[in-house]
């Protein structure tokens, strides 16, 4: 129970309440955020950094809980020694009574979401999820030997193993689970590798239990931090009415239960646009390296959460002021230095007025002012003198008629 408990505060909460102390990037600034935010970064932090340190062990097969936390250890003790007694925050906001909203929150979810489902076999999304990620506790890799695919003699391996030509893998081992080498027999799950280290992770610290109860900690996770970015956004009561209203959804209770990716990528999606708000409104220089790195990680447990990085970081991009001056033609540039060498090398001379007419073709035109010119310039037929022509015009054909008839008539 002491090392479980060791383990989760290595894990979750000491290297990232560390990188939070450390006394750079105006810490000021972030001391006098909340006292439950500034626990809720501590966490997040560590999770985030747990996460990458598991997931880098994985992908060189040196995956070990015991080496986690030894580096998880190393980070602390390092900050710990190098600024001392300068991680002391000097003017922190002590809690208050906002801070109850968070607590009552974590209360709902643990009241609210539990038990997590038993889902640790078959082919579906679970099943694959949770047996990648006991796998890489047990071997430490990403990728698992199946020693009965290896065994298979080569001239038989087309009756198990039928070769899928133009595929990254060799043949369907089970459904979730692809045969890369059948020589080495090495297997890889269809899943992107983060939410499967993290149920590692769990497994590591607590069995099966462990790695069923990570989508519970993925869940509250995700909660805090809809509660904290709806604060920042719209004040505490927008967001506790927000964080409540996602805890008793039935398809957040559910997703909580069921081992998948979503309740780990909302966890770190809204995580990374509240460090954005941070860093990008508040202008604080800590965050936008955190926004960066949390977003980043994104693809890692699902690859549509690309989408999210893909928006924040456009909209961030948007949200700046336009400055026309800061831009230019830079082909109609080149494209008059070619025209321009060619007219010298052709001896070809402007005329002395050419420059000032293009520019003052490229003017704005008042077209009030050209149209009172041409009224004035312009002579007019006043409307009487116009009627009586048009009159003598129509009467000329008629009188011409008439003439022709009195002629015929005499004839007759």
């Amino acid at each position: 129970m002491i090392q479980q408990a060791a383990a989760l505060i290595l894990l979750g909460y000491a290297p990232g309440a560390a990188l939070y102390r450390i006394p750079a990037a105006d810490r000021a600034r972030r001391e006098r955020l909340d006292a439950a935010e500034r626990v809720f970064w501590g966490v997040m932090l560590s999770v985030t950094w747990s996460l990458i340190v598991a997931l880098t062990l994985a992908a060189l097969h040196r995956y070990d809980l015991t080496h986690v936390l030894a580096i998880n250890a190393a980070l602390t003790l390092a900050i710990l020694i190098y600024w001392r007694t300068g991680l002391r925050f000097g003017n922190a906001t002590p809690p208050g009574a906002i801070a109850i909203a968070p607590i009552a929150l974590l209360a709902l979810v643990w009241w609210l979401h539990p038990p997590p489902a038993e889902y640790i076999l078959g082919g579906k999304d679970p099943g694959v999820y949770v047996n990648a990620g006991i796998q890489i506790a047990q071997r430490g890799s990403l990728i698992a030997v199946d020693e009965t695919a290896r065994s298979v003699p080569a001239e038989s391996r087309s009756l198990f193993f039928p070769q899928y030509v133009g595929q990254p893998y060799y043949s369907p081992r089970f459904m979730g689970f692809f045969l890369l080498d059948p020589a080495a027999g090495t297997v890889v799950d269809q899943f992107p590798h983060l939410y499967p280290t993290a149920i590692a992770i769990g497994y590591s610290v607590e069995g099966l239990t462990g790695a069923r109860d990570v989508g519970l900690i993925a869940a509250a996770l995700g909660v805090l931090a809809l509660y904290f970015l709806g604060t920042r956004l719209a004040g505490p009561a927008a967001g506790a009415a927000a964080a409540g209203l996602l805890a008793i959804n039935v398809i957040e209770v559910w997703y909580a239960r069921y081992p998948n990716s979503e309740m780990l990528t909302q966890a770190l999606g809204l995580t990374g646009l509240l460090a954005v708000a941070r860093a990008h409104v508040d202008d604080d220089a800590f965050f936008a390296p955190v926004a960066g790195i949390i977003l980043g990680l994104l693809p890692f447990a699902r690859f549509d959460a690309v989408l999210i990085s893909g928006l924040v970081v456009g909209a961030v991009l948007m949200s700046g002021t336009w400055k026309p001056d800061d831009y230019r033609d830079e082909f109609r540039a080149r494209l008059s230095k070619v025209i321009e060498k060619r007219m010298k090398s052709k001896g070809v001379v402007k005329a002395p007025d050419e420059d000032k007419e293009v520019e003052e073709s490229t003017n704005v035109v008042d077209f009030m002012e050209l149209l009172q010119k041409s009224i004035a310039t312009k002579k007019r037929t006043p409307p009487g003198k116009a009627a009586k022509k048009t009159v003598r015009k129509a009467a000329r054909p008629a009188a011409a008629t008439k003439r022709r008839r009195s002629a015929g008539g005499s004839r007759a």
